[in-house]
């Protein structure tokens, strides 16, 4: 029970920190602190995040941990498909943006190039509005039912969790950056479960 107690802290301290480096608040500080380099903001926000998140992985995969779900063939053919199926979904959801914007390395190409901000509406985010947030929950779940042990039940529950409260914050900035029309995106387009079709 240590080990799951102590990766529960630590995803809610790394969801914490991923969240203060998104926040406006931290792109002020940079402006203040970095000036003109401020821009790079997205790129570091993004190697912050992967920088951090390496420790809780590995002390999750160093950690004993309890067996909760029986080891059988079944569960581990599910719990694959699942984890396959949400990284199709996450990388398929990726092809509908701009990679290099996304990761923030479009600056490096050229930081003077005025962006347009388009709002994506169309393949899957015409089934849901957060293919990639879906994608990954598919895999933590999926993660779960293949080694079925309580730290990867930690995991998927935290990131869950942590998942579904950033997705409320970001559909607030997304209704503050576009309005009317991604108010009517939201009454039209499920968030994260697919309307199942009734044939009209």
């Amino acid at each position: 029970m240590k080990s799951e107690i102590i990766l529960s802290i630590l995803w809610i301290v790394y969801g914490i920190f991923h969240s203060l480096t998104a926040s406006e608040s931290f792109k002020n500080l940079l402006k203040s602190v970095l000036g003109r380099f401020s821009i790079y903001h997205r790129l570091i926000y993004n190697i912050l995040a992967v920088v951090l998140i390496l420790p809780v992985i590995k002390f999750q995969l160093d950690s004993p941990t309890e067996l909760l779900l029986e080891q059988s063939i079944m569960n581990q053919i599910l719990g694959g498909l699942m984890m396959g199926s949400g990284i199709f979904l996450g990388f398929s959801a990726l092809k509908q943006y701009d990679l290099s914007e996304f990761l923030g390395t479009d600056v490096l190409k050229d930081s003077n190039k005025k962006k347009q901000v388009l709002l994506v509406k169309d393949e899957l985010s015409s089934i849901v509005r957060h293919p990639l947030y879906l994608g990954i929950l598919i895999f933590l779940w999926g993660a779960f039912g293949f080694f079925g042990t309580s730290l990867y039940l930690v995991t998927a529950i935290s990131l869950t969790f942590y998942i579904r409260i950033g997705i409320h914050f970001e559909e607030k900035r997304l209704v503050k950056e576009f309005g009317k029309q991604y108010e009517k995106y939201q009454k039209e387009v499920p968030m994260l479960i697919p309307k199942i079709s009734d044939g009209k």
